[in-house]
């Protein structure tokens, strides 16, 4: 060191105080600020149980979205997100029982596990009544319509409930035989489609490990990437594309974890890319139009399969299906993404399945009220949303008893 001239030490010198300064805060951050000050909140484990992907039993947390989401959640001993500790199988004479699967909507993170769909369900038809009857819910995020399939088969099925119900999201179709980036995206169902028909399927695949799972152990980490909803691909790729990187989601879409003819039959002229916005519902409708044969065709191969596993259970089932909100917010009950109501609707007639479109549903509470269904900072249903599906489905099990 003595040998090092002034300029090179002072140099060397600044570079160690830096990086100690650098270290230091970070420590604050990562032990102070991030997990008392401005806590990063929690994300549940998942787990590859019975062949079919869901959570670690038993864990507790509190998700948070921003300033506006902080919901406990509480993975129960199954491994879903729910307000009931233990699924028991076996059925109690005289109590009815109700399963509704579905994707992050079911699983219901931003809202705690009293506030959601099923649970609401419950209270609205049997607690307010003083009536016995068990409501389980079976949601995983980025599940589409292939994988609440695997889901009746493999697990509900156990269950032997009275009433199937599934609800369906605008992006769970395409997926259904697209595969999506995601840490455990190979763990769903994909059909196989090939010129309009589906000819096979993929089965999931055991969940594996992600490389870069250690990051959810730092507070610091979790805040930027769930709190705060930074995407370092979306800045990474605008950083060094040649042109800024396509949003890959709805803009009023949370980052995870789609105007067009309403009446698109299967004679109907090319939509022009030009005639609506790229997106709507989170689904780019421009592409997914262009692949509607295939669409139409993995909807109808996985309501028949979900019929077929609901008669096998000895369930009812009932097909759900998200509105087009923000369309209605801005003052348009016919909007884009309602052309996969419609779609929905006409493949569940086909096969006789009963099927609730939540579009009008909250179109009249929306005149009603004039109060948001999902959250500011994130496109799910806040607590609000939950409780009118909830009182909707409740109605249709009401009017369809045995």
């Amino acid at each position: 060191m003595d040998r090092l001239s002034p300029r090179l030490r002072d140099l060397l010198t600044n570079l160690a105080v830096s990086a100690v300064s650098v270290f230091v805060f970070l420590l604050i951050c990562e032990l102070l600020v991030f997990r008392v000050i401005l806590p990063a909140g929690s994300t549940p484990d998942n787990a590859y149980i019975d062949d079919v992907v869901r959570y670690e039993p038993g864990q507790t947390g509190t998700w948070r979205v921003r300033n506006e989401i902080a919901a406990p959640y509480a993975i129960n001993a199954q491994g879903w997100n729910s307000g009931l500790e233990a699924y028991p199988e076996a059925r109690t004479p005289g109590v009815p029982r109700i399963a509704v699967v579905g994707d992050s909507y079911v699983e219901a993170l931003q809202v705690p596990p009293d506030a959601s769909m099923a649970e609401r369900l419950s209270d609205t038809l049997y607690v307010s009544a003083d009536m016995p009857g068990e409501v389980y819910r079976f949601g995983m995020s980025g599940a589409p319509l292939s994988q609440y399939v695997h889901m009746a088969r493999h697990e509900v099925a156990d269950y032997r409930p009275d009433w199937l119900v599934v609800l369906l999201i605008h992006n769970d179709f395409d997926e259904s035989f697209r595969f999506q980036a995601g840490r455990y995206a190979s763990s769903f169902l994909k059909f196989d489609v090939e010129n309009g028909q589906v000819v096979g399927e993929t089965p999931p695949q055991p969940l594996q490990p992600s490389s870069f799972g250690w990051f959810r152990n730092f507070a610091t980490l979790r805040f930027m990437v769930y709190r705060w909803q930074v995407r370092p691909d979306v800045i990474l790729s605008n950083l060094f594309a040649s042109s800024p990187a396509e949003p890959q989601t709805d803009p009023a879409a949370a980052p995870e974890p789609a105007d067009v003819p309403t009446d698109v039959q299967a004679d109907a002229p090319p939509v022009e890319p030009t005639a609506a916005p790229k997106f709507a519902a989170n689904v780019n409708l421009t592409d997914l139009l262009t692949v509607r044969s295939d669409v139409e065709a993995a909807t109808s191969y996985g309501f028949e399969q979900l019929q077929r596993a609901a008669t096998g259970m000895g369930a009812n089932l009932l097909l759900v299906m998200d509105g087009d909100r923000r369309s209605l917010r801005e003052g348009n009950k016919n909007g884009p993404a309602l052309v996969l109501n419609e779609m929905a609707a006409r493949e569940a007639d086909k096969l006789g399945i009963a099927f609730l479109d939540l579009q009008p549903v909250f179109s009249a509470d929306w005149d009603a009220n004039q109060q948001r269904f999902e959250h500011d900072v994130d496109n799910h249903w806040n607590a609000h949303g939950h409780d009118v599906a909830a009182r909707a489905v409740a109605e249709h099990i009401r009017q369809h008893r045995d």
